[in-house]
């Protein structure tokens, strides 16, 4: 591709806006697209903790306010991947509070609207969904499920959030997409679920105390998963696809993934011995390892963090590998994207061992 074609393809593709630029979502949207030298403007309570050309700003988005004073400079923007949220402290029971759905809300209609009136080219806008749109924290539901499966009983913002989203397209040139993806990979510091970073945390932790590292899940269920970087992908290919216009998606690896029976590999990246699962609450067992985190920053030279920062939301660790929950298996049909345009795949006992060593490479976790 020559300089001239170059220039007229970005041109095409437009300015992309990145609600939750620095969660783990986010992350991985800003680094595929900034690999592919598309603009990028980042939307964060939080200054970006690595090095980026995309411009950040700083907005309170369930702040009508503080969305009409500080969402400037838009003027270019044609895509909004819509990958912020506003999560409880305890993070799985918050799930069905009312609380949990109003604020959500008034955070996407607040920019939404906004961007409405200040990007008058906005071509497409991507909104993050999950497996709660299938009540996976409320009990079992058919599997695979699919993405026309009937709602289960409210709340749920993914609910009033989609309704509000495609009342709101009417009669406008942009459109949507949905991507429902299972458990999500990658890695942001900060971030209230990021199952990469409670898994390596814990197992240095048990290194630090002399302890084999032992399951701390359940009882064995088939779940999936969805890489960040492959999740980034679909979403460009989203925004760009006619066949993507409207309609919604899930994602995922490709391949199905049980905790239980990938803990010895685990074991494995780490040199650690193993042993019989234990199952215990993180969110417990974790209280008050600060002091041991500490220990192991300065005697591996990692980057100065606290336990809360890498893992704000041991809860959730808990609730991924099924402590404390019955063992539901979770499946998600994802022949719709695939017959749609989109079959990337990626192995997820490799990618999980790869964002691991990403960590460790970045001096986040010990090698």
């Amino acid at each position: 591709m020559d300089g001239a074609t170059e220039m007229t393809d970005q041109a095409q593709r437009g300015t992309t806006l990145i609600a939750g630029a620095l969660g783990v979502v986010g992350r991985a949207v800003l680094e595929n697209l900034e690999a592919a030298g598309q603009p990028v403007v980042g939307l964060s309570r939080r200054q970006p903790d690595f090095g980026t050309g995309a411009r950040f700003l700083s907005v309170d988005l369930s702040d009508r306010a503080a969305c009409e004073a500080g969402l400037t400079g838009l003027e270019q923007v044609t895509h909004l991947v819509y990958a912020a949220v506003f999560e409880k402290a305890d993070i799985a029971r918050g799930w069905t509070d009312p609380e949990h759905v109003t604020t959500n809300l008034a955070m996407l209609s607040n920019l939404v609207e906004v961007l409405e009136q200040r990007a008058p080219n906005l071509r497409h806008i991507t909104l993050m969904q999950g497996t709660k749109a299938y009540g996976i924290h409320m009990g079992p539901f058919r599997l695979p499920a699919r993405e026309d499966d009937p709602r289960y009983m409210t709340p749920n913002f993914y609910y009033n959030q989609q309704d509000w989203l495609t009342a709101q397209q009417q009669g406008k040139r942009w459109t949507w997409t949905v991507l429902r993806p299972q458990l999500v990979c990658g890695f942001a510091l900060g971030s209230p679920m990021n199952i990469i970073a409670g898994v390596g945390a814990y197992a240095a932790i048990c290194r630090e105390l002399g302890l084999p590292l032992r399951f701390p899940g359940g009882e064995p269920r088939t779940i999936e998963l969805t890489d960040a970087a492959l999740l980034a992908r679909s979403i460009d290919w989203a925004g760009q696809a006619e066949t993507a216009q409207n309609t919604i998606f899930n994602v995922t690896n490709g391949d199905v993934f049980v905790f239980a029976h990938f803990w010895r590999r685990v074991a494995a990246h780490f040199a650690m011995p193993t042993d019989v699962p234990h199952p215990h609450s993180l969110t417990r067992s974790m209280a008050d390892k600060e002091v041991v985190w500490q220990r192991i920053v300065e005697r591996h030279g990692l980057r100065q963090t606290t336990l809360a920062e890498l893992v704000p939301s041991w809860s959730f660790i808990d609730y991924s590998m099924g402590y404390g929950s019955r063992p539901n298996d979770v499946i998600l049909s994802t022949i719709r994207i695939r017959q749609a345009g989109f079959g990337d795949c990626i192995d997820s006992e490799e990618m999980f061992l790869g964002w691991l060593t990403r960590l460790q490479a970045e001096r986040i976790l010990p090698r």
